[in-house]
């Protein structure tokens, strides 16, 4: 899972990795998360020929029955070597709320990879 606040690039980087990975001969999947509904990442990252499943109106900690879904449907689709995971900007308990549930869960089918977050320094920033 790759975090961050609002803005901070997380989709850029999702869709600069996930290119990255697929021209290293890896098959990756991606999966979109938002509180509103028809994400603009999702349309974004599809039309860079990814496969993409999309979590909308709730935070992966909200829906994670939902995130498991998304995984299990780019299994069977595409079966991916590698997911990448967007969870909303404000979701701040990712580790506790779903990092940790999947390696609990799920960790002797999958690596799961640390949270990683992405942060947008501002420069010169207001006092």
């Amino acid at each position: 899972m790759l975090g961050g606040f609002l803005g901070a690039g997380k989709t850029t980087a999702i869709a600069k990795l996930a290119r990255w990975l697929s021209d290293k001969g890896l098959r990756v999947g991606l999966i979109t998360n938002d509180q509103g509904s028809q994400l603009v990442d999702t349309t974004m990252l599809r039309a860079g020929g990814f496969p993409v499943e999309e979590i909308a109106g709730g935070c992966f900690c909200c829906r994670f029955n939902s995130l498991i879904e998304a995984a299990e449907r780019l299994t069977a689709n595409n079966r991916p070597e590698v997911f990448l995971a967007e969870p909303v900007g404000s979701c701040t308990d990712l580790v506790a709320t779903v990092t940790y549930p999947l390696r609990k869960i799920y960790g002797d089918a999958f690596s799961i990879a640390p949270l990683s977050v992405i942060v947008d320094p501002c420069v010169p920033c207001a006092s």
